[in-house]
């Protein structure tokens, strides 16, 4: 059809002056006939303004418009056969037409609140069958070409998955999942708003929101209904389903049609990086229905039930092997393995220890919930596991990846047994690496022409992309799983893969074509935001490549972070120049248009994810010396992470710190290097960011420049960071409560939300769509939850066990979360005080160090200073936060850990201001409490708190001329005084052979000059 350049279209202006519904309608079919298939046509009906009228024309049509004749109340909508009808469906398949022509036509979609205006259609409760999944299909086309995040963007955009996720389309989702399977129209509805999830999902408060309003319990009995249809119900369920907690009956099987694979992404998506959202879906009724515990050692057969309803065991009951699962038996059997070292092996622990040192080995974010110490009680295994094992070999495609991926993540999050780690290694690790492989039947699939997974690229290309990140995401922390892949062939595979995602790509672009020869042109003046395109970014076949090789990168940081001999194998397998390629972002001059697109060159860079994998994988390397000395150096890492440091995305810049950490040791060629680029007062100024992990690497990244180094280096830093922030930084935290706010206000929100059970006159009560008298009973409840203050030392759940189960899942979800979150907090705060003392201790140590002493005394001002180190040296880390009844020996662990983390870093402060000259060894020994808390710290249960203390009583005694004989006599004096020898005397036979030997040499010096 020809356009005139100047002129809006016709059917445009058709549909602008139409006098009724009717005629609109049937303008919006034209137009519909009129974009699909034809992006420039689409082009140009943006220009001129088809957006705001489709959302105006959605706005003005949708059920919850309409009302009663007396307009008291809304009354139930009917459609059929009407114009309104008609219009509202045509707009809503326009809209879809437009969002399939690419990432730019986005900006004008988000521009025209069309998403709001399709939303609200969908929420309504009157909203029409037939225009549910027209709905769904336009949300995810929007999802599947929302642009990878680049340089030229400030903040990640998150306006969709916002306006998905708020309280009210939150709870649409959960009423669209939770469906039963009653026809092909319904399944696809389950499995589109499935996969809606799994693409937008990405913030933290959202995952939160969804698992806590329901919507993770819903896909729980999605899950649950494949289980039944598979035949995969363990033996003796179906004699507690009428258990609290269970669903009172097994849901309606799955029919054959229906996808799995959708609703084990959502799940996946929702669960990831959360120990407490996953123990939450473990203990969802759809999951407790289909796979409920293991009572009492013995078989479910043998469990009976009394007419008084407990339970007993039958008289031919037989306990059943620890450990054994009816699932199991569907697996082959896999030799344990010799090489791993059980909690109570004899074998000698391996030669020295992991102390506040060591950096997480994963380029990931770690989850609060995965600091777990190894040896601590392990809760019972639940039969998902082995579930997810089994479909992993038995599907194929995308539903055997998604099922790895949700196995991956149980083992990450440190809910399986330990004892499996064989049976993931022979069993699991292979099946992802030949995953990785072309062409391999594990990547095949069977292809469905409805299939919500596979809008713009195939199957097997969905599978190699995403692959590598899952077999990162299981092996990341466990060295056996490591050596399988390796052994596998994993390493030179993916070294190989990510060579091929450098070569050139031949697309076939164009620019678009008009039939009068010119683009379409409007005054600039006039042009508004939902008529402006935006930037075309990446193609499809673009995107892929770059997630592919952000998810290889992951992959090669995943596998490296223990062995040197792997990090030398990635060398000699040539990746290490394509890695410090990744590093280079997207250029912010990178031209706009089609013809000019990214042809898959290095100068071409990449989005920020790919760039947050690079920047992981090189973290991982530095960890080798001889990499760092010869691959990296000869590769230039050094200055792609200079210009990092500098990106506007705080995570890129957090990553690139990290990365710099390693570069700054001491022993490392760029130390030089980065004092010369410039690179201390970036470092300064990221350490005052408000982004605390920003803060944590800068500190951690100057504590290593400044050791060993010049004064006038020191000097600077601490200049840049300021005497007085610095002092701020070190100063214990105010003590006192948690603040409850955040609990009042997750409690205040969708109250009106149970996720179901039964009351507490024990009805059952509809799990996913409660009644109104639920609600009430919800809302009443959720408000003696938000008035009571909790006792943070118990269960936050413990007052409310007379509440139905679903509530008290619910409120010990959010409360958990909340306490979580205070507690990551003060993790935050206490690390900045550990790092930044750390900074001073190498300030105060090696050549210079006593006019470094003093330079600090009379900067930061010399009492400040001691008393805030011997406030430090008083506070109990943790004690205001509560410990987790579901795991009391890891809080208490954890509790343990830090405060010894920080102490030491004290400690080591005193150790070198004890090193200084006489007159600074006079200040510490003198000090009215630090000499007292430094001695009682002598009986710390650590030994690099002891040995510090004992390394402080040898620097004090320490003569450093003839004319400092009576002052070491004074010190001594001194010490005797506060009672250090009877806690020496003690130390003398010390476990560690480290803290003896000290002990000796300070027994020695006390005697010499008693």
């Amino acid at each position: 059809m020809m356009m005139a350049s100047g002129a809006p279209p016709t059917p445009l202006l058709k549909l602008q002056n139409a006098e009724s519904v009717a005629s609109q309608a049937a303008c919006l079919r034209t137009l519909k006939h009129e974009l699909i298939g034809h992006d420039q046509r689409k082009e140009t009906y943006v220009i001129w303004g088809i957006l705001p009228i489709l959302a105006q024309i959605l706005a003005s049509n949708h059920p919850s418009k309409v009302t009663s004749a007396d307009s008291s109340e809304a009354k139930p909508f009917q459609y059929e056969d009407s114009s309104e009808y008609d219009a509202c469906m045509q707009a809503i398949i326009i809209s879809g037409t437009v969002a399939h022509g690419g990432p730019n036509f986005l900006p004008p979609i988000f521009a025209s609140d069309l998403v709001s205006n399709v939303l609200a259609v969908l929420v309504s409760p009157d909203c029409p069958q037939a225009f549910t999944v027209p709905i769904l299909r336009l949300l995810n086309a929007i999802a599947d070409r929302l642009p990878l995040q680049s340089q030229e963007q400030a903040l990640r955009d998150t306006r969709f998955a916002d306006l998905i996720f708020s309280d009210e389309n939150a709870s649409a989702l959960r009423r669209l999942v939770a469906q039963e399977y009653v026809d092909r129209n319904t399944q696809i509805c389950i499995e589109l708003a499935a996969a809606l999830i799994g693409k937008v999902c990405t913030e933290e408060a959202h995952k939160a929101k969804l698992a806590e309003c329901g919507v993770l319990d819903a896909l729980g009995i999605k899950l649950a209904a494949f289980v039944v249809a598979q035949g995969y119900v363990l033996p003796g369920a179906a004699n507690l389903v009428q258990e609290p907690d269970a669903l009172g009956a097994f849901p309606a099987a799955a029919p054959a049609s229906a996808s799995l694979t959708p609703i084990l992404r959502a799940i996946a998506t929702i669960v990831e990086q959360s120990k407490r959202r996953a123990q939450h879906l473990l203990s969802s009724p759809g999951i407790v229905t289909v796979f409920p515990s293991q009572l009492a050692g013995f078989t479910p057969a043998d469990v009976r039930r009394g007419p008084w309803g407990s339970t007993y065991l039958s008289g031919s009951a037989v306990p059943r092997q620890p450990g054994a699962n009816p699932l199991d038996a569907l697996l082959p059997p896999i030799p344990h393995s010799h090489e791993r070292s059980s909690p109570n092996s004899t074998n000698f622990p391996p030669l020295g220890t992991a102390g506040s040192q060591r950096r997480p080995s994963s380029s990931y974010p770690t989850p609060f919930s995965q600091d777990e110490e190894k040896n601590s009680t392990e809760e019972e295994e639940n039969s998902l596991v082995p579930y997810l094992l089994v479909i992993t070999r038995e599907e194929s495609g995308l539903a055997r990846l998604a099922s790895a991926h949700l196995l991956s993540i149980l083992v990450r999050l440190g809910l399986t047994r330990k004892d499996r780690v064989p049976m993931f290694s022979n069993l699991l690790v292979p099946i992802l690496i030949e995953m990785l492989d072309k062409d391999s039947e594990a990547s095949a699939g069977r292809v469905r022409s409805d299939d919500v997974n596979n809008i713009s690229l195939a199957i097997t290309q969905q599978v190699k992309e995403e692959a590598p990140a899952v077999l990162a995401n299981l092996v990341m922390d466990d060295q056996e799983m490591q050596k399988y892949a390796v052994n596998g062939g994993a390493l030179k595979r993916l070294s190989q893969l990510l060579k091929e995602t450098y070569n050139p790509v031949s697309e076939n672009l164009h620019s678009m074509w008009y039939a009068g020869g010119d683009a379409p042109v409007r005054d600039p003046k006039s042009v508004t935001a939902e008529c402006r395109l935006g930037p075309p970014g990446y193609s499809p076949l673009m995107c892929h490549i770059m997630r592919y090789r952000e998810n290889i990168l992951k992959g090669l940081a995943a596998l490296v972070p223990f062995k040197d001999e792997y990090r030398k194998a990635v060398c000699e397998n040539g990746a290490v120049p394509y890695i410090i390629d990744s590093l280079r972002p997207r250029p912010t001059d990178a031209p706009a248009n089609a013809e000019s697109l990214p042809k898959n060159l290095a100068a071409d860079g990449n989005p920020t994810p790919t760039i947050l994998a690079a920047c992981g994988a090189t973290r991982m390397l530095t960890r080798s010396v001889s990499v760092l000395r010869t691959s990296l150096v000869d590769a230039g890492v050094a200055e792609p992470l200079f210009v990092l440091l500098k990106h506007q995305d705080v995570e890129v810049k957090t990553a690139a710190t990290a990365v710099i950490c390693n570069l700054a040791l001491d022993f490392s060629p760029m130390k030089e290097a980065i004092v010369s680029a410039d690179v201390i007062p970036i470092l300064c100024e990221h350490a005052h960011s408000d982004a605390v992990k920003l803060k944590i690497e800068s500190l951690w990244a100057l504590k290593h420049l400044v050791y060993n180094t010049a004064n006038d280096i020191k000097i600077t830093v601490v200049e840049k960071l300021g005497p007085r922030w610095m002092l701020q930084r070190i100063a214990p935290p105010d003590e006192g409560e948690p603040d409850n706010r955040l609990l009042d206000e997750e409690m205040e929100q969708d109250t009106s939300v149970a996720m179901g059970g039964a009351n507490s006159a024990g009805e059952h009560v509809d799990i996913l769509n409660p009644t109104e008298e639920w609600n009430h009973f919800f809302y009443s409840v959720s408000l003696e939850l938000v008035s009571y203050k909790f006792d943070y030392n118990t269960d936050p759940g413990a007052k409310h066990k007379r509440f139905p189960p679903a509530l008290r899942r619910r409120s010990r979800l959010i409360s958990w979360g909340v306490i979580e979150q205070n507690d990551q907090a003060a993790r935050d705060q206490d690390a900045v005080r550990e790092q930044t003392f750390d900074l001073i201790r190498n300030m105060i140590c090696g050549e210079g160090a006593a006019e470094m002493i003093d330079y600090l005394f009379r900067d930061i001002g010399q009492d400040a200073l001691l008393d805030t180190i011997n406030e430090s040296l008083k506070v109990r880390v943790f004690e205001r936060f509560p410990i987790n009844p579901q795991n009391p020996v890891h809080t208490i662990n954890a509790r343990a850990t830090a405060h010894t983390e920080l102490i030491t870093a004290v400690t080591a402060v005193i150790v070198h201001l004890a090193a200084g000259l006489p007159r600074h060894r006079q200040l510490v020994v003198w000090h009215k409490d630090i000499m007292r808390s430094v001695i009682a710290l002598l009986s710390h249960s650590h030994q690099k708190v002891r040995l510090n203390g004992v390394w402080v009583v040898i620097n004090l005694l320490y003569a450093e001329d003839q004319n400092d004989n009576e002052g070491c006599r004074a010190r001594a004096a001194r010490l005797k005084e506060l009672r250090v020898l009877p806690q020496l005397e003690k130390l003398e036979k010390d476990k560690d052979l480290d803290v003896r030997e000290r002990t000796k040499t300070a027994l020695h010096w006390l005697n010499v000059l008693s």
